[in-house]
């Protein structure tokens, strides 16, 4: 059984707004003010300016390359298909998964903090996560189809009560609480480290390249992942702004203010607004899994093909689904979940090995294939490697923050990845 070609333009869009909205706004935007006060609003629009960079070459390498997983593909099909590629590809995919497991496992994490405060850190809140994630599971394992409706239910949903707390955020803000514009540590210094935490809220829209076999035409890819972070930018910023304009500077500095957009709503003295904005933010955090699961199934996939995996993970469901790997990508989560403790670590190794490592290889892909007579993409963006550049200098910068325990960690997870690949090429042989 293979694949079904069942999702349109508007499926692809609001996958992409699921996957990116959630835990991330909903706690960063106090991390960023801490950095560079106010004028961290402007780290969140250059975050989306570099995410857009990189989506155009991703959406340029899927239509060249439309298969499923197909972040896998790109650094194979790039560097000519030997053990130089192979291991890239290995590099590519495994990074990405782990990150998006992590990713998962925070927004979890994140969820049964947020539902369940007064259970403090115990076993009712790793309850709620471990639910979540056994909801997400089986709502993936029913098919992309509806995977892909239930996503776009929970998505318009919470955009538009987010949408009604920006609105009323902006009406009872005061331009007053943006000044000072620029604060926090190293001044306007702030706003380039604001970056690689507000980067970290676009970072699912990668879920959109990793679905082009159940897309019905792949050309609308490219299209509905820029709008996505178009939109969700637009969103991100106003939302930001909002909390800005009424959370007080102290209270946004206070290193216990985990949640200040619910802080915002909660300034409104409205209960009701209160219970629909619990609601829409708990919706935001499981379409995020929701949207996970999805794209890590479809990366498994990808390395199964590739031989990294034994080739029954590829074996599909009558709902033509990969089912192992789609089983796999939220019972490794539901294991990890039990250890919120790793929280810290989780972030960590999520942002480097996770999106750093796998973005650098798919720009020297880009950049290695670009010109090649083989390479036919249906889509082409326009000054090309003008558009890697940025998209490399926005990479750079969302990397400049580590410490070095987070490269100590990263150093130890790349390791690993290589001794596993050495492995599995001794075992081909």
């Amino acid at each position: 059984m293979e694949f079904k070609k069942v999702l349109g333009f508007w499926d692809i869009f609001w996958l992409g707004i699921g996957g990116m909205v959630g835990v991330a706004i909903l706690t960063f935007p106090a991390e960023t003010y801490q950095m560079a006060g106010a004028s961290s609003i402007i780290s969140w629009i250059l975050a989306g300016v570099f995410s857009l960079f990189m989506a155009f070459i991703y959406a340029e390498m899927v239509t060249a390359f439309p298969t499923s997983g197909a972040l896998v593909r790109f650094p194979y099909e790039a560097f000519g298909k030997n053990r130089l590629s192979r291991y890239l590809a290995f590099l590519e995919g495994t990074g990405y998964y782990i990150g998006t497991v992590f990713g998962i496992v925070i927004s979890a994490i994140i969820l049964g903090e947020y539902i369940a405060p007064q259970l403090g850190s115990g076993i009712g809140q790793i309850a709620v996560a471990e639910a979540a994630l056994l909801v997400v599971g089986i709502i993936n394992i029913f098919g992309v189809r509806i995977t892909s409706r239930v996503n776009l239910a929970m998505s318009v949903v919470f955009m538009a009560l987010f949408a009604a707390v920006i609105v009323l955020a902006l009406l009872h803000g005061s331009i007053s609480h943006l000044m000072p514009f620029v604060s926090g540590s190293g001044k306007w210094l702030g706003i380039a480290n604001a970056i690689p935490i507000a980067i970290l809220a676009y970072g699912a829209w990668t879920a959109l390249i990793t679905i082009p076999e159940e897309t019905a035409k792949v050309k609308e890819i490219p299209k509905a992942v820029l709008w996505s972070i178009v939109v969700v930018t637009i969103f991100y910023t106003l939302l930001v702004l909002g909390v800005y304009m009424n959370v007080s500077a102290k209270s946004l500095n206070s290193a216990s203010n985990y949640y200040p957009v619910y802080q915002l709503v909660s300034l409104f003295n409205n209960p009701a607004l209160l219970i629909v904005f619990e609601a829409g933010a708990v919706l935001s955090i499981v379409a995020v899994m929701l949207v996970m699961v999805l794209s890590n199934a479809r990366i498994l996939y990808a390395l199964t093909r590739m031989d990294f995996l034994p080739k029954s993970m590829n074996r599909m469901s009558k709902n033509a689904i990969p089912i192992y790997a789609t089983l796999l990508s939220f019972l490794i989560p539901m294991v990890l979940s039990i250890f919120p403790n790793q929280y810290y670590q989780y972030i960590v190794i999520g942002a480097i090995i996770g999106t750093g490592l796998p973005r650098i290889i798919d720009l020297l892909s880009y950049l290695k294939i670009r010109n090649a007579k083989t390479y036919r993409p249906a889509y082409r963006v326009r000054f090309g490697l003008l558009v890697a550049i940025i998209a490399f200098a926005g990479l750079v910068i969302s990397e400049l923050s580590l410490g070095i325990s987070d490269v100590t960690w990263s150093v130890l997870a790349f390791a690993i990845l290589t001794g596993m690949f050495l492995l599995i090429e001794k075992r081909r042989k």
